[in-house]
This record gives C-alpha cells, structure tokens and sequence, in this order.
C-alpha cells in the first residue's frame, strides 16, 4: 500500500489530491493531511442551511466541498485527516469497517477507549471523535474521515449552526453529535505533530505491506490544475447545493418583512417581499438589483451597497439586513 502524508495545509489542495489519486491510480492508498481552518461540506448538503456564514467570513474560516457524501465538519491544524483508496471490483466488499477498524485499532493500541458506532463513527466516552464518509468510482473506493485531536470546540460549534427552518430543500442535512477531543484523554504530546509521529508507527504496523511514496511534481501540478478547475471554485463550494428556498422575517424601519428567495446553482431566481405596511414597492425594488446574483453574503452586501435606489430609511445597518438573508 502506497502510504503518503500531504505537505500542504490548503483544503482545496487536499480534497483534489484525494479525487487524483482515486481517478488516476490503481494503487491501494493511504492518505494523511492537515488543513487549515475550513468547513467542509457533504456533496449533497447546501452549504448556508449548514453553517454561520458571518462567523467563517469574520474569522477566515475557507468553506470547500467534497466529493463523498455525509454531514458537515469544521477542520482546523489540530485535526488529523486520513483517507484509505482501494481497489474493490465487488460492491459486497464496500464497507466502513473494512477502512476505519485500522484506525479504531491504532487508538486503541494507544491506550485510548474508542469504539465504532452503527453510524461509522468513532467514539470516546460516548462523544464523537471521528465521522468518516465514502465514494465510489468505477473499481475504486475512496473512504476517508477525521480525528479530533485538539481541535477548537468552540470555533467548531460556532461554525457548524444548521438553519434547516430557513431553507426549503431536499439536500442532505447534517446529524448533531457530540465531539470531544482526543488530547483530552491522551495528553502524553505536546503537539498533534508528536501525536502522528506515535499515530503512523502503530498504523502502518497494522496495515499491509506499506510503501512511503510522496507525490511526485507531475502529480503535483495536475492536482493545483484540479483544485483550481473545481474544488476552489464558486460553483462547486456554492453552485452545486440543490435548489431551494430560503424564508425568513424580521423587522427593519419597524416594519415586519418576509423574504422568500428562491435560488438554483446558488444564483437568486426570484425574491417575494411582504410587509404590513402598503409600501411594498419600495422593497421590491430594493431587492431588484438580486436577482440573479450569486446567493451568498460578500455578493449582496457589494450589490446593496453599490446600488442607487437604497434607501437610509429601509436600511439602517446593511451588515444586518445582509444576516436576515441567509
């Protein structure tokens, strides 16, 4: 088996590098990599019904797309990501258990009392310390997942807010669990980089016969070609959420406003105001300038800000009234 550890920190990097090595290889594969800040999303989900859009812009926290399914997960330096590609020409052999037990074994050899749930997860004292998803390709099967080592809880729960009230789709939603940290009960490193060190020694002690083979510069530049053709791209971060709704009501100038926003491959189709007040009109051509916008924050504040018909009296506070749309 092909054992190699990324030397980037770029997320879209790192989701590219998985989708290359499973399209383009037949080796058997294990993967290792750290990201940045960054919350990555479930093919199917719809990334704003999923997370605190202002909280990622206010703290650079990247947003990126996968390409297996599942739920959402916030990632920062001090989680620890591994992703096992087989080759699998029977879809009976397909199963979690199969990729996550080495790494259920590894913690446990490390004195650690994990367990796997029916949910392929990994738990500690009944808390989630690791949720894997999986693909499949032709022949091959990518299945890869998370440890939380010391990552930042309170980043985390802030990021990950679902708002399925406000958005009317049929996207995959996200399952709340409760995370903990495996530094927490296994406090003997100082860095996650020691804890990896401890982690691979047990691991590729565990698994079939392993070759060390970093990527090559070819490989290299056909996976910075991938990230940037999609993975850093809007339509596939934004424009490949399912179509859907959002419906929200709030109060601006006193007055009580409805919004419904209705959007596909993340652009704005159409906008439904109501109040209960008679002039409606000026809201509707408040939200005029919209439609067919990109549906996400940075868009319509510059929109709203740049256009001639806003009115002071509707809006007070633009950076609020942008949060009442999505």
């Amino acid at each position: 088996m092909r054992c190699l550890t990324s030397t980037s920190n770029d997320p879209y990097f790192n989701l590219a590098m998985e989708e290359y090595l499973l399209k383009n290889s037949n080796e058997e594969i294990f993967l290792l990599y750290f990201n940045e800040p960054c919350i990555v999303v479930g093919k199917h989900q719809n990334i704003l019904s999923e997370i605190d859009i202002q909280f990622a812009i206010k703290n650079n926290i990247k947003l990126a797309r996968r390409i297996s399914g599942g739920g959402t997960v916030y990632q920062d330096l001090n989680n620890l990501n591994f992703c096992f590609i087989h080759n699998c020409s029977n879809y009976a052999q397909i199963n979690f258990s199969k990729f996550i037990l080495p790494i259920t074994k590894t913690l446990q050899q490390m004195g650690l009392n994990v367990y796997l749930t029916d949910r392929n997860d990994i738990l500690i004292d009944a808390k989630k310390i690791s949720g894997n998803a999986m693909h499949v390709y032709k022949t091959r099967v990518l299945s890869h997942g998370t440890l939380l080592y010391k990552t930042d809880l309170n980043k985390l729960s802030c990021t990950l807010k679902n708002q399925y009230t406000k958005y009317i789709d049929k996207a995959i939603k996200s399952t709340p669990s409760k995370v903990t940290n495996i530094s927490y009960y296994y406090d003997t490193f100082a860095s996650i980089t020691e804890f990896n060190k401890k982690f691979t020694k047990i691991l590729y002690g565990i698994l079939d016969t392993v070759k060390i083979s970093p990527i090559s510069e070819e490989e290299t530049e056909n996976i910075k070609l991938l990230c940037q053709n999609k993975f850093e791209k809007w339509q596939w971060i934004y424009g490949y959420s399912p179509k859907y709704q959002f419906v929200n009501s709030f109060i601006i100038s006193g007055q009580l406003v409805t919004v419904i926003i209705y959007v596909e491959k993340g652009l704005v189709k159409n906008i439904i105001t109501k109040t209960n007040c008679l002039e409606n009109h000026e809201y509707l051509k408040l939200f005029e300038p919209l439609i067919n916008a990109k549906h996400d924050f940075q868009t319509f504040y510059t929109i709203l800000t740049e256009t001639k018909i806003k009115s002071e009296s509707l809006i007070q506070n633009l950076n609020e009234f942008c949060a009442h749309l999505f």
